[in-house]
Order: C-alpha cells, then structure tokens, then sequence
C-alpha cells in the first residue's frame, strides 16, 4: 500500500505538461528595458547643452545653456520602451522558448541605446554664428535619438512579426459543392402513357380521354 502511495504522485507529475522556460526571455527583456534606461539617465545627465550668446545691458555678452536632453530626452525613451515591452509581451504569453529571437531583441536593442549614448556624450558640437554670437548645437546626439527610436521600433516589429506572432493558417483548398442531378422526367412520362393506353385498351377510358391525357403529360415536359 504504501509502494503504491509512493508511486501516484510520481505518475502524477509525469502526466503534467512541462511548463515552457521563459527564464531567458526576462533575462533579454530586461536587458532591453535596462539598456534603454542606463542610456536615457546617463545622457540626460552628460550630454552637453545647447549654448547660445545674448548680449548684455552692459555692451558684453553671456552664454545660456539649455539642457535638451534633460528636458525632452525621457520623451524619446518612453516611446523606445513603449515598442519594446509590447513585443516582449507578445512573445512571453506565445510562450516563445526560442532563444535567438530574444538575444536579437534584448542585445539589439541594448546595443543600439548603447551606442546612442556613447554618441550623445562625446561627439563635438556644432558650432553656428559668427562671434561673438556663437550657438553650440548638440546636433549629433539629436540625431542619434531619432535614429535610436526608429531602429528600436524596426527591430521590435521585425522580431514579433517573424517568430512572436502565430503562423497564419494554410487556407483549406476550395471543395465543389456536390451537385444533385436532376431526375429525367421522360421516363415517369412514358411509364404513365403506357398505364393510359392499358387503360384505353382494356376500355376503362376512351380515346378522347386518352388524347387529352396525353397532351397534358406532353405539355409537362
């Protein structure tokens, strides 16, 4: 009796589907998501300000930094998280074991807001105006965020249409709806003519009675 308490459990856990490792998809998420926050704290922080030259009431002249990646820089990482974690979740409830998918989301997107930020920080300014009006322009790391954005979503959309979403359906071949043939009328036709002219023959009908018969089952035709 208790070999055989011992051996239910056992049984038990062999009939139970094996519940797929996702393990490595939240790994590669959060890979995603922490490559995109380092890069937008870190820039936000070091990236140089937009410079520009006012003249004073004093015939001098003054520089006004304006930090553009601290003000507007959160923007364009919330829309880069906003194509990475639908992607992601698409492919965890698809319950996707397949790790390549995730290792191209997770280091593709990390590398990309990587290498922005590296960008943002330590390409030079652009420097416009003639002195002493000068303005220096971060025109690099401007153009690295957009860049950024537009990859991140390419690659979010690449990754989920290729192996998140479900194969369609083979569309089942079209099957010609089986037509039922008409029954030929000659046949019961003639079978009632010859019922009528027994008739007539054997005297139960007349001829009149025949022709007209005749002409009505004719007339049916």
């Amino acid at each position: 009796m208790a070999l055989l308490n011992d051996k239910v459990p056992e049984a038990t856990a062999r009939l139970r589907p094996a519940r797929p490792d996702l393990g490595f998809a939240y790994l590669m998420t959060g890979l995603a998501v922490g490559g995109i926050c380092v890069s937008g704290i870190l820039g936000c922080i070091f990236s140089p300000d937009l410079i520009t030259t006012s003249g004073t009431s004093f015939g001098g002249t003054t520089q006004q930094h304006i930090p553009l990646a601290a003000y507007s820089g959160w923007i364009w990482f919330v829309i880069a998280l906003a194509f990475v974690l639908p992607a992601a979740t698409k492919g965890i409830r698809a319950k996707v074991t397949d790790r390549a998918p995730w290792a191209v989301l997770g280091f593709g997107v990390a590398g990309i807001w990587i290498v922005q930020m590296f960008i943002s920080i330590f390409t030079p300014q652009v420097v416009t105006g003639t002195a002493p009006w000068l303005t220096w322009l971060p025109l690099a790391g401007m153009i690295s965020v957009l860049a950024a954005v537009v990859l991140t979503g390419l690659l979010c959309k690449m990754v989920k249409s290729a192996a998140f979403e479900p194969a369609g359906l083979p569309s089942e071949p079209e099957t010609s709806k089986p037509t039922l043939a008409r029954e030929p009328t000659d046949d019961g036709t003639v079978t009632k003519l010859r019922q009528l002219a027994q008739l007539r023959d054997s005297g139960v009908i007349s001829d009149a009675e025949f022709d007209e018969k005749k002409h009505e089952l004719l007339s049916r035709i």
